[in-house]
């Protein structure tokens, strides 16, 4: 979880060499062409929220659906509408919670499954094509070390 404004903590060289290089892997990564090359044709037609939603669900489903507003920080009738685009493609399926037939728990189908495994494959391809020529102990340490970083922005939305 990012950290509260509290006490600053000190900022060397490296701090602002590791923004910057985060706000140009940002930027690269948001373009349009970029994220059509890290899906890859099998998710022709998903925003990069539905597939951003879809890792979710498919890592901790099923989950509740105001659970994922709350992760998404989103109102919980946007995420309805992110929800039934998911729901129209047979990705997800949505059923009442059995411990309290108000809420709703949001699982992944079979198509859902087999389309995030598609596209973490293709998003690994491209991945490796861009690091093929650094040594295979720099990119585990790159790995390991940007898995740690994520890990510290926070969890998922809460399974049930």
């Amino acid at each position: 979880m990012i950290p509260d404004e509290g006490e600053p903590a000190e900022i060397t060289p490296a701090h602002a060499e590791l923004e910057a290089a985060l706000t140009a892997v940002v930027r690269w990564a948001s373009r349009a062409s970029v994220v059509r090359q890290l899906a890859g044709p099998a998710a022709a037609g998903l925003s990069p929220t539905d597939l951003w939603l879809l890792d979710g669900i498919v890592r901790h489903g099923p989950v509740r659906a105001s659970d994922i507003a709350t992760w998404q920080g989103v109102d919980r009738s946007t995420m309805t509408a992110q929800l039934r685009r998911l729901t129209g493609r047979g990705l997800v399926d949505r059923d009442p919670d059995p411990r309290d037939a108000r809420a709703v728990l949001v699982s992944s189908s079979a198509a859902g499954r087999r389309l995030h495994d598609e596209v973490r494959r293709q998003g690994a391809r491209v991945l490796a094509d861009l690091l093929a020529d650094w040594a295979p102990a720099d990119r585990e340490a790159f790995a390991g070390l940007l898995s740690r970083f994520a890990a510290r922005l926070g969890p998922g939305p809460a399974p049930r």
